[in-house]
């Protein structure tokens, strides 16, 4: 398993997935920026392909950040298959330009499914960007569509919670 091949490139992207916006992946700079992972322990099998991060993982990629108590990576053939952060919560974070409003993001448990393109968001879900809030109990994105769908927060009344605040026009060219 070579590191930054199969697992570390593949995190970058998942964060960078994260973000649901345009702007965001106007940030994809970020992927030839160098990825850093501090944790209390690391446990890497090359002959499973997996590698278990654990104790107040933060992994770091230019604008992009993940905080989480453990991060697990799978790999087979020297391509990354399944990035799962689980945590208390897990707490992403991207500053996509210097004009655009930071993106937040929690959940129980992340999964980025590298090969279909597929993230799920699991357990007191919270994306939040400047003002606008999303919550929810499960949010599922496909990165190739750019479609998500979501289920409401167990929590409360069932529902998926939206706050989208009023947006001023841009003034033409």
């Amino acid at each position: 398993m070579k590191p930054r091949d199969s697992t570390l490139l593949p995190l970058g992207c998942f964060l960078l997935g994260l973000t649901v916006t345009p702007a965001a992946h106007a940030a994809g700079d970020d992927a030839d920026e160098p990825i850093r992972i501090n944790a209390r322990s690391v446990e890497a099998n090359e002959k499973t392909g997996t590698a278990v991060y654990r104790g107040h993982v933060v992994a770091e990629q230019g604008r992009l950040s993940i905080r989480a108590d453990r991060v697990e990576i799978r790999a087979r053939d020297n391509q990354t298959e399944l990035i799962q952060a689980i945590g208390s919560p897990v707490k992403l974070r991207q500053q996509p330009d210097a004009t655009t409003e930071e993106i937040q993001a929690e959940a129980r448990r992340v999964d980025y499914h590298v090969l279909s393109g597929k993230l799920d968001m699991i357990g007191d879900v919270s994306l939040r960007r400047g003002d606008d809030l999303f919550t929810g109990s499960v949010l599922h994105y496909d990165l190739d569509t750019r479609s998500l769908s979501a289920t409401g927060d167990d929590r409360s009344d069932g529902r998926v919670h939206a706050v989208i605040q009023p947006r001023k026009p841009t003034p033409p060219a």
